[in-house]
């Protein structure tokens, strides 16, 4: 057989079984879907429950459109554009059909947020999941303390100017809050050990305290914290919810190396 009879029968079996030498002319959904899967995960901070696209063809300006159910069973839209056709590889210019609320500024959100309400910065705030813009519109994400505290918030845009409110999930007191009980308990053990007394105003009032992080209101959960008594000298302390009842937050604290001098109350919690 000639070589160019040859040709022309590996020709004729190229096209009887459907395939190009100038790759697919159609990309189908499903491997649409494996790439725009990977920008609704960086969008989302998580893959999508389910997702679905329409097949495109492979040429540079086709559109597509895909539907993407996330893990709130929210479901959101999206069109692909082709931005570049290499062989049967495909690159998409995708967007979401709706506005989406800025991540970047929703964590700065939270953080001031977070800081008017308690006095102290955050180290980290993590969002998942996706916000549209618009009002009412919430995401629930995670501030992270200093110390590794991780509270659930919920924030909630306010207007489209990217104004917000933002909500602790959490029935709590302020690290402020729980540093006012404490300073209650160092005087108490100034006196105990006689090194204030009530005669004495200022060596009374010299006892303070140090607490790192926010007091849940979930009986069982627990802080730490430094009792400063008048001396100057300190003791850890813990601090534990016993019971939370009607918006009051009753606990029990006690220096770590003498459980026996205890005290024991009830505040009613801060705003969230």
């Amino acid at each position: 057989m000639s070589e160019m009879r040859r040709l022309i029968v590996v020709l004729s079996v190229l096209a009887v079984s459907g395939c190009s030498l100038f790759g697919p002319d159609e990309v189908s959904g499903s491997d649409v879907a494996k790439e725009i899967g990977k920008f609704f995960r960086t969008a989302a901070g998580a893959d999508a429950k389910s997702l679905k696209c329409a097949a495109v063809k492979a040429e540079s300006g086709a559109k597509t459109t895909c539907t993407a159910i996330d893990r709130n069973d929210e479901k959101w839209l999206m069109t692909a554009v082709v931005k570049t056709v290499d062989g049967g590889r495909l690159t998409y210019d995708t967007t979401f059909d709706d506005k989406l609320a800025d991540n970047g500024q929703t964590q700065k959100s939270i953080a001031l947020a977070l800081k008017n309400k308690t006095g102290r910065d955050v180290q980290a705030v993590e969002c998942t999941g996706i916000q549209k813009l618009a009002i009412n519109a919430t995401r629930t994400c995670t501030a992270i303390e200093s110390n590794g505290a991780r509270w659930e918030v919920e924030h909630y845009l306010t207007n489209l100017d990217g104004a917000s409110s933002v909500t602790l999930k959490d029935t709590l007191l302020y690290a402020k809050s729980v540093e006012s009980i404490v300073s209650g308990l160092a005087r108490n053990l100034s006196q105990h050990y006689g090194l204030a007394s009530n005669q004495n105003l200022s060596s009374f009032l010299a006892s303070s305290a140090s607490c790192a992080n926010m007091l849940r209101g979930n009986p069982g959960d627990s802080i730490q914290c430094k009792a400063i008594l008048a001396d100057k000298s300190s003791t850890d302390v813990t601090v534990r919810t016993t019971k939370l009842e009607d918006s009051k937050i009753y606990f029990e604290l006690f220096p770590n190396n003498a459980p026996d001098l205890s005290m024991s109350g009830w505040q009613i919690a801060d705003p969230s």
